[in-house]
C-alpha cells in the first residue's frame, strides 16, 4: 500500500508543477497589467492588434495584387455626398421631344453629341444599359412561382450624369416600356397625379394601361398592376392600392419611387404589418444600383503599394475633387516647391495678369495653402485653334493648384494620399533650378503609381540672360545643357521635359507643352465618359421589406 502511495504522489508532482507554474505566470501578468496606465495599455494593445494584423493579411507581392486585397476585404457602399452629384439646372436641356431624341442644346452641345454613344431610342449607353439590365431583372423576379399576391417595391441608386438631361420619372418610364415590349403583357400604370405623362417624350406603347390615382382606368384586363410615387404610408392607402391590385388577374402590385413611411413610426410599422397580411405570397425591394464614377476609380487605384512596397496604402479621393465635378471633369494639378513659379505659371497659362480677378496669388513663399482650383480660358486653348486643331471640352477642364509637399502641413510621406495625386489625368511639377530630392522622390512614387507627369522648368529667360552674360551661350545652347541636366537629373525623356518662361508664354517650350497638355486632357475627359458609359448596373434584394428610396443615402434617393 505504501508504494502505491508513493508511485501516485510520483504522478502527480508533474501535474501539480503544470498547474503552479501556469498560475505564477498568470499572477505576474496581473501585476504587470496594473503597473501599466491605462493610457499605455491601450497603446500597447494597439501596436499588437497592428502586427496581428499585418502578419494576418500579408504582404501582397503586386500593386495590382494590393488593390485586390483591399477590395476583398473592404466591400465599397456608396454613400450620398449631394454637392458630389451633377445639378440638374446646369445639365443640357431636351431640345427635340417630337422625335424623342435626346440632343444637347446649350454650350455643351456639341461636345456631348460627340462623345457620348445612344442606343436606338437616342438613350445614352449607360441608360440604355441600365434600362435593358432593369427590365430583364424585372421579368425574372415577377415569374418566380408565388403562392399568393406580392408586393414589389422598385428602388434606384443611380448617379446622374452631366447628359442625362432627362427627368428620373423618364427613365423609370424607359423600363417599363422594355418590359412590355419583351413580355408582351398587358399592364397597368397608376401614377401619382404630381407627376405628368405628358410631359414625358415617350410612348409605353399598346401594351399599357395608363392612368392618374385620382381617376384610375378599368384597369380590369391587364395582368399587373405597377403604381409610381404613390404615398402608401398608411394602411388607408395601402388598402386602396390592394384594392386596384385585386382588379387585375396577377394579383401583384409593383411600386416605384414610392412612399412607404418611416419604419420606425407606429403607421409605417402597423402599415408594413398590414401589407404582409394583404400581400402574402411576398414583399420584397429590388435595388438598382449605378456606381458612380470616382467609385469606379477609387476601385482602380483607391490602393497600393508605398513607394518602398512595404505596406498597402488607400488611397481615397479627396472630398474637395469630388465636390468639384470630377465625373465630368478633366483635371490637371501643378505642383512643386515655394518660390518656383507655379502661380505665376498658372496665369500665364491662362492668360492672365496678377492683378486680374481669379488669378492665382503670387509670391516669394508659398501662397498656396489648399488645392485651388481654376478654370480653362479661350487663351489655355489658343495654340491650338492655331495650328488647325479644335479644342474641345475646355468648360470640363479643371487646374489644380496643389501646395507643394515637403511641408510640415503636407509632409511627402502622405503627399501623394491626401492630394489625391492618383486621380488627375496629368501632373506638372515646376522647378526653377535643379528638382530637389523631395520633387525627385514625389516623381518616383507617380512613375510606380502610373500618373502621368511632366517636368516644368521655370524661369528660363532668366537661366538664358545670365548665361549669354557670364558664358557668352546662345539661347539653343543655354537650353541644350538645361535639358541635358534635367534629362540626367530626373531621368525623364526629352517629350515629357518642357523648359518655359511665363513672362513669355509664346516662346520657348510654352507652345508645345500647352498643346500637349491639351491632347492629355481632351484624352483624359473622354476616358472618363467612356467609363461612364460602360457602366453596368448592380442589383440587390432585400426580402420581406419595403425601402423607401431616400433610404438608401444616394444620387436619385
Amino acid at each position: 500500500g505504501l508504494e502505491i502511495f508513493r508511485l501516485q504522489q510520483n504522478a502527480a508532482a508533474p501535474m501539480r508543477a503544470s498547474i503552479f507554474v501556469p498560475a505564477l505566470v498568470a499572477l505576474a501578468c496581473l501585476v504587470l497589467l496594473f503597473s501599466i496606465s491605462h493610457a499605455d495599455l491601450e497603446s500597447s494593445l494597439a501596436r499588437a492588434s497592428v502586427r496581428f494584423t499585418a502578419q494576418t493579411i500579408g504582404r501582397p507581392s503586386t500593386p495590382l495584387a494590393a488593390c485586390r486585397s483591399i477590395q476583398s476585404r473592404n466591400k465599397v457602399v456608396p454613400k450620398s455626398q449631394a454637392s458630389d452629384y451633377w445639378i440638374r439646372g446646369q445639365a443640357a436641356s431636351v431640345v427635340d421631344e417630337r422625335n424623342g431624341v435626346q440632343e444637347f442644346g446649350n454650350m455643351d452641345a456639341a461636345f456631348w453629341n460627340d462623345v457620348v454613344r445612344r442606343d436606338s431610342y437616342g438613350l445614352p449607353e449607360d441608360v440604355g444599359n441600365a434600362v435593358d439590365t432593369a427590365s430583364n431583372n424585372l421579368i425574372e423576379i415577377l415569374n418566380e412561382p408565388k403562392n399568393g399576391p406580392r408586393l414589389l417595391s422598385m428602388a434606384f441608386e443611380l448617379d446622374p450624369m452631366p447628359w442625362w438631361t432627362f427627368s428620373d420619372f423618364y427613365m423609370r418610364l424607359n423600363i417599363l416600356r422594355e418590359y412590355g415590349y419583351k413580355t408582351n403583357e398587358v399592364n397597368a400604370l397608376i401614377v401619382d397625379d404630381r407627376y405628368r405623362l405628358e410631359d414625358e417624350p415617350i410612348d409605353l406603347g399598346p401594351n399599357w394601361i395608363v392612368g392618374y390615382a385620382s381617376n384610375p382606368p378599368d384597369i380590369s384586363g391587364a395582368d399587373k398592376l405597377f403604381v409610381y410615387g404613390l404615398d402608401i404610408s398608411n394602411v388607408g392607402n395601402l388598402e386602396y392600392a390592394h384594392g386596384l391590385s385585386q382588379r387585375t388577374r396577377n394579383d401583384d402590385l409593383v411600386c416605384i419611387n414610392c412612399d412607404f413611411g418611416y419604419i420606425g413610426d407606429p403607421d409605417g410599422r402597423y402599415m408594413r404589418g398590414r401589407a404582409k397580411e394583404l400581400y402574402f405570397g411576398g414583399m420584397d425591394t429590388v435595388d438598382f444600383l449605378l456606381f458612380p464614377v470616382h467609385k469606379l476609380d477609387e476601385e482602380c487605384r483607391g490602393s497600393s503599394a508605398d513607394l518602398n512596397d512595404n505596406e498597402v496604402i488607400a488611397y481615397p479621393m479627396p472630398q474637395w475633387l469630388k465636390e468639384s465635378g470630377y465625373k465630368g471633369t478633366a483635371n490637371l494639378a501643378v505642383t512643386g516647391c515655394s518660390g518656383t513659379g507655379k502661380s505665376s505659371f498658372m496665369n500665364a497659362l491662362r492668360g492672365i495678369d496678377t492683378g486680374d480677378a481669379g488669378a492665382a496669388q503670387v509670391g516669394n513663399v508659398e501662397t498656396t495653402v489648399q488645392a485651388t482650383s481654376y478654370t480653362f480660358t479661350d487663351d489655355a486653348c489658343q495654340l491650338l485653334d492655331d495650328d488647325g486643331t479644335e479644342c474641345r471640352g475646355k468648360e470640363h477642364f479643371r487646374l489644380w493648384d496643389l501646395p507643394g509637399a515637403g511641408t510640415p502641413k503636407f509632409p511627402l510621406n502622405s503627399y501623394l494620399r491626401v492630394m489625391g495625386i492618383k486621380y488627375f489625368d496629368l501632373v506638372i511639377v515646376i522647378a526653377a533650378g535643379r528638382y530637389t530630392e523631395t520633387d525627385l522622390t514625389l516623381m518616383r512614387e507617380m512613375n510606380q503609381n502610373g500618373v502621368p507627369f511632366f517636368a516644368v522648368r521655370t524661369k528660363i529667360d532668366l537661366e538664358i540672360e545670365n548665361a549669354e552674360w557670364d558664358m557668352g551661350y546662345s539661347p539653343e545652347e543655354t537650353m541644350d545643357v538645361i535639358r541635358e541636366d534635367l534629362r540626367a537629373n530626373t531621368g525623364l525623356p526629352d517629350d515629357r521635359i518642357f523648359l518655359i518662361s511665363s513672362r513669355e508664354p509664346d516662346n520657348y517650350d510654352f507652345p508645345q507643352l500647352k498643346r500637349v497638355m491639351n491632347h492629355i486632357m481632351q484624352q483624359g475627359i473622354e476616358d472618363k465618359v467612356d467609363r461612364a458609359l460602360r457602366r453596368r448596373l448592380f442589383v440587390r434584394r432585400y426580402f420581406n421589406t419595403l425601402v423607401n428610396t431616400e433610404d438608401f443615402h444616394h444620387a436619385d434617393a
